[in-house]
């Protein structure tokens, strides 16, 4: 027996914009299904690991508030390089100056000799 529907649309109510609906997990079993979706079944096994690890340990993230340094001046422009003067402990002054990023001078990279046999 079909239940009955009825003649007019009135009685049913009017449709509304759904958001898709996404699961209430919790965060850890939320990694451990997008390692499934992402690197498969070794994937899910080892984020699972990790998280049972994590749980035996009893670890909790640290929230760090982040870190302003005030400084005596405003800074400067980089792009003339960088000078400044020390003074060191026997009174003498110690220059030192830091090029521009641009004209520094690039590293010479040294390709590693093939060992003999390879």
């Amino acid at each position: 027996m079909k239940p009955t529907e009825p003649d007019d649309n009135t009685a049913m109510p009017a449709p509304t914009e759904l958001a898709p609906i996404e699961p209430a997990l919790a965060d850890d079993a939320h990694m451990v299904r997008r390692a499934a979706q992402r690197y498969g079944t070794v994937g899910a096994m080892l984020a699972g690991g990790m998280v049972a690890f994590d749980r035996i340990l009893g670890r909790k993230p640290k929230e760090q508030p982040a870190v302003v340094i005030e400084a005596a001046a405003e800074p400067t422009d980089i792009n003339e390089g960088i000078s400044l003067t020390l003074q060191q402990p026997d009174g003498e002054q110690l220059r030192v100056f830091a090029p521009p990023p641009g004209r520094r001078r690039s590293r010479a990279v040294r390709r590693r000799r093939p060992a003999p046999g390879e």
